[in-house]
């Protein structure tokens, strides 16, 4: 007598094997996006630390930063031709742009902006106007950028006198342009704004030099 014999228990079903390209890509996909993402966090790092004020430098480097930005203005002063009439000096002023308004700085870091203008007299009109076309062709020559500057309008100070303007290497921008208040011409240094460890109560008096 023949038997059936009992019906053998299924297999187990092996689980689908995923494309080897599709696991590539996956992982390709989050290493470039962990990429991206330490990009992103390096910018933005570097863009909070700009925010700042840069890098907190030493009062040395400070210093070293204001005469900087002074002789920067003296070397436009000695370019200039014509000569002005009066020997000219220089002026510091303040900058309302770099401070602390959000409170970044920790206790005994300062920041500032030095800012210095020189104000000048010329013989007439025509020389000031000689003077500025020798000055941009002097920085041109030297492979500087140089922007013109559209002289005011009809009723305001300084009218029909236009200027010029430049930056150098340390950042520093220089113009040779009528006075904001009075309309004169002057020449402006404006370096960029630091924050430095205030280790003795360091500033910079009208002549530029280190004071504490």
């Amino acid at each position: 007598m023949q038997t059936t014999p009992p019906n053998s228990p299924p297999r187990p079903s092996n689980p689908p094997v995923k494309p080897i390209g599709s696991v590539s890509r996956g992982r390709l996909a989050a290493v470039l996006a962990a990429l991206v993402l330490i990009a992103l966090l390096a910018f933005l790092a570097h863009a909070w630390e700009s925010f700042e004020g840069g890098p907190v430098r030493s009062t040395a480097q400070f210093s070293e930063h204001v005469m900087a930005t002074r002789q920067a203005g003296e070397d436009v002063y000695d370019q200039l031709s014509p000569i002005p009439l009066n020997q000219a000096y220089a002026e510091k002023e303040g900058s309302s742009s770099c401070v602390d308004d959000l409170g970044f700085d920790d206790t005994g870091v300062s920041r500032d902006e030095p800012i210095y203008t020189w104000h000048l007299d010329f013989t007439s009109r025509r020389d000031y106007l000689a003077a500025v076309v020798h000055l941009k062709a002097d920085w041109t020559k030297e492979g500087r950028t140089v922007k013109d500057i559209p002289a005011p309008a009809a009723g305001e100070r300084g009218h029909g006198l236009p200027g010029i303007s430049t930056t150098d290497d340390n950042g520093t921008e220089l113009a040779l342009r009528p006075d904001y208040f009075t309309g004169e011409p002057v020449i402006r240094a404006e370096g960029t704004c630091m924050r430095y460890h205030d280790e003795y109560g360091y500033d910079y008096d009208e002549d530029g030099e280190a004071g504490w």
